[in-house]
Parts: structure tokens; sequence; C-alpha cells
């Protein structure tokens, strides 16, 4: 018998968080490098470095405290996770700043003086619990039409807040998440078939419409029409040359052409992956993919290990959210995918 391990650090998965904290340094090395040109007379670091570095050592406090309480006790608490994430968002449909000057509708940051901070980000947190514990309670009954009409409510409640304050790409983030959970959790593929043909009628519908419209409409027609929308291509197209330039083993550290002058706008986020092509080339992109690709793995994996079906669909949950993030932002910077905005 597997003797169980006690103590502090009894609840944590060490693969995963070395993992994470290895990607998370790789990550402020990255940002780093996107900001170092920007550094004014005496700055060590830029402000982009400073909040993903705050954000990295809190990730640590919290991860080492949840591995320390039992994720029962989180998934019963999910009314009060549930009201919580809704006031937030609440609070920044009122209060929300726009960071991007392209993008002055898109008010879905707070202002929090040392940082901004993007709300959907804990949003998407307190969705895998609340959906996760919904989608527990009611799995013997799961494929009534009355079981899915509120699980469908409970999904369509995120995406229609964060879709309010203009962050279309986080939206579709928490669509993925929603199907992917309901898959995990063995909805009958019927439904499956009915939402994806819903999705392309209502897609369908708000373009002809123009609910779609301005910039991300623009940002859809120029996948297809780039010799017309070179402007709105203006990012993608600089991006691709950067990630090309890099070869297969880059131009150096803090030596990328494109990256040191600022060519490739939002690199430091978004774009975040044009600097390890162009600096580190294939090899340090690769390594990206890699580190991400076997924490979603990870994730599959421990699922499998969980003792109920909330637990399994939380793993499920987190690892659909960082596997098709990674889809999304690699798609981007490579111009095979929209800009989501």
């Amino acid at each position: 018998m597997k003797k169980k391990r006690v103590g502090f650090f009894s609840g944590l998965d060490f693969v995963t968080f070395i993992t994470a904290l290895i990607g998370s340094c790789y990550g402020l090395a990255l940002v780093y490098s996107a900001t170092y040109s920007t550094l004014k007379n005496g700055a060590i670091i830029a402000s982009g470095v400073k909040s993903m570095l705050i954000s990295t050592l809190g990730g640590i406090i919290f991860a080492l405290i949840v591995c320390n309480i039992d994720y029962e006790i989180i998934s019963k608490l999910w009314p009060i996770v549930a009201a919580g994430c809704i006031g937030l968002m609440v609070i920044t449909l009122l209060f929300g700043k726009a960071v991007n000057p392209d993008r002055p509708d898109a008010k879905s940051w707070l202002d929090l003086g040392v940082f901004y901070f993007q709300t959907s980000e804990l949003l998407k947190v307190g969705f895998i619990i609340s959906f996760s514990y919904h989608l527990d309670m009611v799995k013997d009954k799961l494929n009534r039409v009355k079981t899915i009409i509120p699980l469908v409510i409970h999904g369509m409640i995120p995406i229609g807040l964060v879709l309010l304050t203009g962050d279309a790409g986080s939206a579709l983030i928490f669509l993925v998440m929603f199907i992917g959970m309901l898959f995990f959790a063995k909805v009958n593929i019927g439904y499956f078939v009915a939402g994806i043909c819903a999705i392309i009628v209502g897609f369908t519908a708000a373009w002809k419409l123009n609910i779609i419209s301005g910039v991300q409409r623009e940002r859809i027609t120029a996948l297809f029409y780039p010799e017309q929308y070179k402007d709105v291509l203006y990012q993608q197209t600089n991006g691709k040359i950067a990630l090309g330039s890099g070869g297969w083993i880059g131009e150096g550290y803090l030596h990328g052409s494109m990256t040191q002058s600022g060519s490739v706008p939002v690199n430091e986020s978004d774009m975040i992956l044009t600097v390890a092509g162009e600096e580190l080339g294939f090899v340090g992109s690769a390594v990206i993919i890699i580190l991400l690709l076997f924490i979603t793995i990870e994730c599959i994996f421990i699922a499998r290990k969980a003792k109920d079906t909330a637990g399994r669909l939380i793993c499920c949950g987190v690892g659909a959210l960082i596997g098709f993030q990674t889809f999304v932002n690699i798609g981007v910077a490579s111009g095979l995918l929209p800009n989501t905005g």
C-alpha cells in the first residue's frame, strides 16, 4: 500500500508546480526583453515586468495555500465564489479601463494603482469551480433537457459579462471552457451538434446584422483578404517577420532587431511568442509550446486520478483553459487566426 505524504506540501503536485514555475521564469525573461528598449535612464525593469513578477510571486503563495485545502471545501463555497466574481465584473463594467488605445471600447481592466488587473482572469477560475460543482450536482440526470438549460444559462452568464466589457477574446475562451467541461462530463453528443449549429446560426446572424462590427469585423475579414487590410494586419505581419527572422537559434537574447525596435505592437503580452521566435529561434519557441502542452496534458492525467466528478472537472476545466489559450495565442502570433481582441 502506497504511503500517504504528510506535511505542508503533501497536497502539492511537484511536477506541475515546477513546470509552471519554469514557464513563469521563462515568461519573465521574455517580457523583460520585450520591454528592455523602453527602459528610461536608471530604471531596472519596466512596469510590465513588475506586474508579472508580483503575479508570479502571488501565484506561488496562492498555490502553496490552496494545496493544503481540500478542493471539496472550495467547491462547496461556489455560491460565494460565483457572487464574488459577478460582483467584480459589475465593478469592471462601471469603472473598467481600456489599456489598448486601439480598442477604447474594451474596458476590461481595473486600475489598481501599481498595475492593471484583468478581472476576467479571476472569473475564469470562479467559473471552473462553480460549473464543476453544478455538473457534479446533476451528474445522475445530466442529459435531460431540464438539466441542460440551467447549465447553458450558467455558461452564458460569464460569457455575456465579458462581452459587455468588450473582451471578445476572453469570451471565446469561456465558450471553449464551457463546451470542454460539458464534453468531459459526458453530455450526450446530440447536444453538442445542436450547440454548434446554434453558434453557426448566431454568428451568421450577428455578421449579417452588423452586430459584429468595427475592428473585430475587420480583423476577421483581413484573414481572407490580407491585401485589402494591410493596416489591420500590421501587428500580425510584423509578428510573422519576427518569428521567421529568428531561424533555429535566434538573433540572441536582448538583440532581436524587431523586438528591441518595438516593431511588433504589444509584444510584451499578446505577441510574446514573437520575442522568443526572434531572439531564441525555433528552439526557444518550441520550449514554450512544450512547457504549456505538458501542463495541459498533466491536468488531464491528474483529472483521471480525482476521487469525484467535481475534482475531475476542475482539472479538465483548467486543462481546457490553458490548452485553448495557448492555441489561440500561437494562432494569432503566427497569423493563422484573426486577432481576437
